[in-house]
């Protein structure tokens, strides 16, 4: 099956790559892999992921070997994603893309994730006193008010607080 770039742009690393990339967004890879996915050598891919990264279509980590992944927030992302729907639309023709409309309609989840009550991460930031602030000790952690602060660091006790560890 013909690649929805490749039957109107052409076959080109910078096009293998984002075919490659646009529907795994949030993914890391290193330039070997995207080398490996696209087929092209290791130079080719970091010269375009370089391009890619200056034009702010790709994020890269700062790693010791730097991964890569797509921006979504990029309105040029945005853009060629949309193009690259309309091209698999066209290729599939209207009949097949309603039948994958429906599929997915009748195949999604019974509610969304906040309406079935169930947490985010974001939910967890919010005790009881408000806001959790840097420093605090969090819930089930008293109210800050220790009755023996040497009980603390004794050798008794096996979880002693370390006033410097983050959280």
């Amino acid at each position: 099956m013909v690649r929805p770039f490749e039957g109107v742009f052409g076959n080109t690393c910078e096009l293998r790559l984002l075919e490659f990339l646009l529907p795994l967004d949030g993914m890391k890879f290193n330039i070997t892999e995207l080398s490996e996915e696209a087929g092209v050598s290791r130079v080719t891919v970091g010269r375009v992921v370089k391009k890619f990264v200056e034009w702010g279509i790709l994020t890269a980590t700062n790693d010791p070997i730097p991964r890569y992944s797509i921006n979504p927030a990029s309105p040029i992302v945005r853009s060629i994603d949309t193009m690259n729907n309309a091209l698999i639309g066209r290729m599939l023709g209207d009949e097949r893309v309603q039948e994958i409309r429906d599929y997915l309609r009748e195949h999604a989840p019974a509610a969304d994730p906040g309406e079935r009550g169930t947490s985010t991460e974001e939910d967890w930031k919010i005790s009881p006193k408000g806001p959790i602030e840097p420093g605090d000790r969090g819930w089930g952690a008293g109210d800050g008010r220790d009755t023996n602060p040497g009980a603390r660091d004794s050798p008794q006790n096996p979880n002693p607080v370390l006033e410097d560890s983050p959280g």
